[in-house]
């Protein structure tokens, strides 16, 4: 294993730049790619969203789709290269606080248990914006089969 992560460190980072440039970083799409289509958009707005691993909050251009909830570095971006992105037909959400919401996509279609695959933390400047967002992921969340609207029912 460290023999192959030395083999990967001695490639010039500049080919590494390139690749990650050209491609988009995803294999098979191109960096300007859009990843969700403009008339497909129920709500975007600014938020600001804990990083997964180092736990700090950066501002974030999120999007919403029936089918997905990504967020982006701008707001110029034209939908590609999302910083992250859930699927919306396996999620669940609730709002922490007055202002932050925590989405869990869960790895187990339909299933209650508390397994996530990716969880967002996102936090709105005010609770007006926090509510409006909380209303809008539930309505798309309910939208999805009725088996598993009952399961989020639930989680409320």
């Amino acid at each position: 294993r460290l023999r192959r992560l030395l083999t990967i460190s001695h490639q010039p980072r500049s080919e590494l730049l390139n690749f990650r440039a050209a491609s988009g970083g995803i294999p098979g799409r191109s960096a300007t790619e859009p990843v969700l289509e403009r008339s497909k958009v129920i709500r975007e707005g600014w938020c600001y969203k804990e990083s997964d691993h180092l736990k700090v909050w950066r501002r974030r251009f999120l999007v919403l789709t029936r089918q997905k909830l990504c967020t982006f570095k701008t707001d110029t971006s034209g939908y590609a290269q999302p910083t992250s992105t859930i699927d919306m037909s396996n999620a669940i959400c609730s709002a922490t606080s007055s202002t932050t919401i925590v989405v869990r996509e869960l790895r187990d279609k339909g299933s209650a248990q508390e397994n996530p695959h990716k969880v967002y933390s996102i936090r709105f400047q005010d609770g007006i914006e926090c509510r409006a967002w909380l209303a809008v992921l539930h309505e798309v969340i309910m939208a999805q089969d009725a088996p598993r609207a009952n399961v989020v029912s639930r989680a409320w």
